[in-house]
């Protein structure tokens, strides 16, 4: 008899290490973490990529159209004296070939925002977000302190925090009870047909806009696997291989 053991071992592997590089997930995670700080960043720093100040929720005219653009980091020359971690850019550009042309990696796809920062790459690459910022979210509903804690634990970048935490707390406003009953009944996160379970599409439609405006960064942009099923077609695919000296 065949043994097909090897060969799923093999497709697994390389569909959950694709995106870094063959590097182990939570090695190269916690590098990024280590070495991505938004402190780090060198001007010009794109407008986006600052704490989200106002609630994007409470406009309904949010969020602006976005750009069909490219967010691209550069390691610069230059360190940080008090870590002496090596200072990076973080740009917008048109397309791909733009960002190979100035010696810039792309870091995802969309124009940078509150979570472009490299720290916040490494806590993408690194851990399924799905249960743990759901944490922070039951967290929310005794105390927002604790949540924006959970979140801090989890990793997250201040500047990313924001948009999570506006995001958690209208989710919570228009997708409370469909989520709890998720919960309860601990629904997977696709339903057979492969469509998302009724409190994750509750949080696409009502949050999901304005949270992939502001955030810049998701997985999906990121090329970054995730334990919710997406259509192909609403990943990007690419490789995160630009960290330096040894993980």
């Amino acid at each position: 008899m065949i043994s097909y053991l090897p060969l799923l071992l093999a497709l697994l592997i390389s569909t959950t290490t694709s995106d870094t590089c063959g590097q182990d997930r939570v090695v190269l995670g916690d590098w990024f973490v280590a070495h991505g700080s938004p402190d780090l960043l060198e001007e010009p720093i794109p407008p986006l990529v600052d704490y989200v100040k106002t609630n994007p929720y409470d406009d309904p005219s949010n969020p602006p159209p976005s750009p069909d653009v490219y967010c691209a980091m550069q390691w610069s020359n230059t360190t940080d004296p008090a870590t002496g971690l090596r200072k990076y850019r973080l740009k917008n550009f048109d397309s791909e070939a733009a960002a190979k042309s100035a010696n810039f990696s792309i870091t995802h796809k969309g124009h940078c925002g509150s979570c472009s920062t490299l720290q916040d790459l490494g806590v993408y690459i690194r851990q399924n977000l799905t249960d743990s910022t759901r944490r922070c979210g039951m967290e929310g509903i005794i105390s927002s302190e604790w949540q924006h804690e959970c979140l801090r634990e989890i990793g997250f970048s201040e500047e990313c925090i924001t948009i999570w935490a506006y995001n958690i707390i209208n989710t919570r406003s228009n997708c409370f009870w469909v989520c709890m009953w998720s919960n309860v009944t601990k629904e997977p996160f696709n339903k057979p047909d492969g469509s998302l379970n009724d409190c994750l599409q509750c949080d696409e439609d009502k949050s999901g806009p304005n949270f992939k405006y502001f955030s810049g960064r998701t997985r999906r942009n990121s090329g970054i696997p995730s334990a919710i099923k997406r259509p192909d077609s609403q990943r990007y695919y690419m490789e995160h291989c630009y960290w330096y000296g040894d993980l």
